[in-house]
């Protein structure tokens, strides 16, 4: 049985901004600098939520929210911390959010929260969510491997928890598999921060957001599912060009099975013990990858995460993801993958 949390003191802590207006544009204009990390630069994560900051904002949401949010762990990490989700909304739809599989990648923890928080609200399109979806939000996948700031879990061993979705060596994994078999999610959407400083080919543009709509082949997807994950990108990628500030292309094709959003697509697999879910109930699974790296452009990050995820939500809810255009995903284009700091 799932633990309730109860009794977390809590404090809000970040800001719900889910409209974006346009700043500066950011393009890689000249040398030794550029989005990433340099040799000798000073790097604090003072401003970036941890495992309590995290445990702190769910209880205020939940608090505050009039019931209309409720917050669990799926169970424990490696090191024993609570696996916490929240869910809001009680429509027909269930949808997966999810943020910080890889540890190291810091800001969708925050955008999600921000996130959540604004669904709890009195806002129409809040509203709308909530009778249409049920959206189920984990803000911190990968608890352990976030506090250490590294990319794999921490132990038994260290394994990168998105390639673990077929040995399940991991207590995350199976803890996050046993809640997507019980909440069957129908759409599914995943939080990352790319490690390279890319550029969009044939542009000098600087590429801060990567559309993922194939984590597999699409021959491995169902009819329904490659043409609902091209519509939850094309969703994404018209609210960025509204934005402005994106340079959108296109995630390298990849063909990888054990990773999650893959097995919520495929099924077929399950833990020791467990049976197998032979017919997926995931219709739509897809990824960001978002510019890393900001203490002094934490905002803009969050906002690569929030509008795109929102305009999915807003469109899974009001009916028009179905008929959205996907006309152009095969135009998108890809991005040349620059070393960090060439730029």
């Amino acid at each position: 049985m799932r633990r309730i949390v109860t009794g977390l003191a809590g404090i809000g802590m970040l800001a719900t901004v889910l409209t974006g207006a346009a700043t500066a544009a950011s393009e890689p204009a000249h040398l030794p600098g550029g989005p990433c990390l340099q040799p000798d630069q000073n790097v604090s994560l003072s401003s970036v939520a941890g495992y309590a900051d995290v445990i702190r904002e769910l209880d205020r949401i939940e608090r505050t929210s009039n019931g209309l949010v409720s917050v669990a762990s799926a169970g424990t990490s490696g090191e024993g911390r609570e696996l916490y989700y929240a869910t809001v909304g009680t429509g027909p739809t269930t949808f997966w959010l999810q943020a910080r599989i890889h540890g190291n990648e810091l800001h969708s923890t925050e955008a999600v929260l921000q996130i959540l928080d604004y669904l709890a609200s009195g806002a129409p399109d809040a509203r709308q969510i909530r009778e249409q979806l049920t959206v189920v939000v984990i803000p911190m996948y990968n608890p352990d491997g976030a506090e250490a700031n590294i990319r794999q879990s921490t132990t038994p061993t260290r394994i990168d928890l998105n390639r673990d979705w077929e040995n399940f060596a991991q207590p995350e994994t199976v803890a996050f598999w046993k809640l997507w078999r019980d909440v069957a999610p129908e759409l599914a959407l995943d939080l990352h921060h790319m490690g390279q400083s890319p550029i969009v080919e044939g542009t000098n543009d600087l590429n801060q957001f990567q559309i993922g709509a194939r984590s597999i082949d699409p021959s491995r997807m169902t009819a329904e599912q490659w043409l609902t994950n091209r519509q939850m990108a094309m969703a994404s990628v018209d609210a960025l060009e509204r934005y402005g500030l994106a340079n959108v292309a296109h995630y390298p094709l990849i063909d990888i099975t054990n990773a999650g959003l893959s097995r919520m697509l495929m099924g077929g697999t399950a833990p020791a013990g467990e049976q197998p879910v032979l017919q997926s109930p995931t219709k739509g699974a897809i990824f960001y990858e978002v510019r890393s790296v900001g203490q002094k452009s934490n905002g803009q990050l969050e906002n690569l995460f929030r509008i795109p995820t929102m305009a999915v939500l807003r469109a899974a809810a009001d009916g028009s993801l179905a008929t959205q255009d996907v006309s152009g995903y095969e135009d998108l284009p890809f991005a040349s993958q620059e070393q960090c700091g060439r730029f």
